[in-house]
């Protein structure tokens, strides 16, 4: 389970970051909401994440916070997982779900585990980490925690978890880019 803020996980250990990741992952997902840890209902998740069921809720695609080319946005999305080999399956969430952004940190930070002993793949992999926390992540969980207009208090500390645990990892890979 994740803890509110950040400092419930090491984030010196790739594997506790990459258990978070998941975890937070899931919790975006319908199904992982209604059964995680923060219990949101189905109406509650709908209402408080699904614009095309509720008209104020906030969407947990990247796409609709941002001013740019969304064709541009899939197209930078999908070069970052086929690089690591990962494709999208039929009917699976869009590429700029905030479910498929955490899950894809996950995938990294479980390799970024299994690269100790391997510095230049491990730095090829924090490499990627930084780019896609800082151009996509941090950015998605920012509109979304700043858009959120649930009044459903489980909805707000699932965003403001995934905020607390995104924004020490910005630090975190922030640093590493810094030296």
């Amino acid at each position: 389970m994740i803890a509110a803020d950040a400092l419930g996980v090491d984030l010196a250990n790739p594997a506790e970051r990459s258990a978070a990741y998941r975890a937070l992952a899931e919790a975006f997902t319908y199904a992982g909401a209604t059964t995680g840890p923060f219990r949101i209902s189905g109406p509650e998740y709908n209402d408080a994440f699904d614009p095309g069921i509720c008209e104020g809720a906030c969407s947990l695609r990247e796409a609709a916070h941002i001013e740019e080319d969304a064709s541009a946005l899939f197209e930078e999305l999908m070069r970052f997982y086929t690089f690591f080999g990962l494709e999208r399956e039929e009917g699976a969430e869009m590429p700029d779900h905030l479910s498929v952004e955490l899950e894809f940190m996950h995938f990294l930070t479980h390799l970024e585990s299994q690269l100790a002993d391997r510095p230049k793949d491990l730095a090829s992999v924090q490499l990627a980490q930084h780019d896609f926390v800082t151009r996509h992540v941090a950015r998605l969980v920012k509109a979304v925690r700043g858009n959120l207009k649930s009044s459903c208090e489980s909805c707000a500390r699932l965003v403001e978890a995934c905020d607390d645990f995104v924004s020490a990892e910005l630090a975190l890979v922030k640093q590493r880019a810094d030296g």
